[in-house]
């Protein structure tokens, strides 16, 4: 396996999702792809307007994730690539695991897009021709 995308948002899933493909990467040897999307439905190219902040917070939220995923992989010796990208989010994360030519996609079970992550996870799941890994969260006591 030479290559592992992990799709995140932020959230609480997304997190634990990225700590099961750092895991992977590292007993795999394989570099780790990121990918955050900016949900065009939610937020289109910044206006002037009160969109055009929304749409920026969005944009700087989603370098934020990447970034944490980078940090979380320091000391692992995992390489991480990544990047943020405007779109349908099963779209853009199906057309970046053929960019980066993934083994296997890695994503969280829920997240803060308005349809859940899940519904992106299902999609993706459907519609990939490599392996899914949906990371499922432990409901807390």
């Amino acid at each position: 396996m030479e290559s592992i995308l992990l799709a995140t948002d932020g959230s609480e899933y997304a997190r634990v999702a990225a700590e099961r493909a750092i895991d992977i990467a590292a007993e795999e040897g394989a570099r780790l792809h990121v990918i955050c999307v900016v949900d065009e439905r939610r937020f289109n190219e910044p206006a002037l307007s009160s969109a055009e902040l929304a749409t920026i917070f969005a944009e700087d939220h989603a370098h934020m994730c990447v970034a944490d995923v980078r940090e979380m992989a320091e000391d692992t010796g995992v390489e991480v690539e990544g990047t943020t990208r405007h779109g349908l989010p099963q779209d853009v994360i199906l057309d970046y695991a053929d960019e980066v030519d993934a083994d296997i996609i890695v994503i969280g079970e829920h997240g803060s897009h308005e349809e859940h992550f899940s519904g992106v996870g299902r999609r993706v799941t459907e519609q990939a021709d490599r392996e899914v890994i949906i990371v499922e969260v432990a409901p807390q006591p």
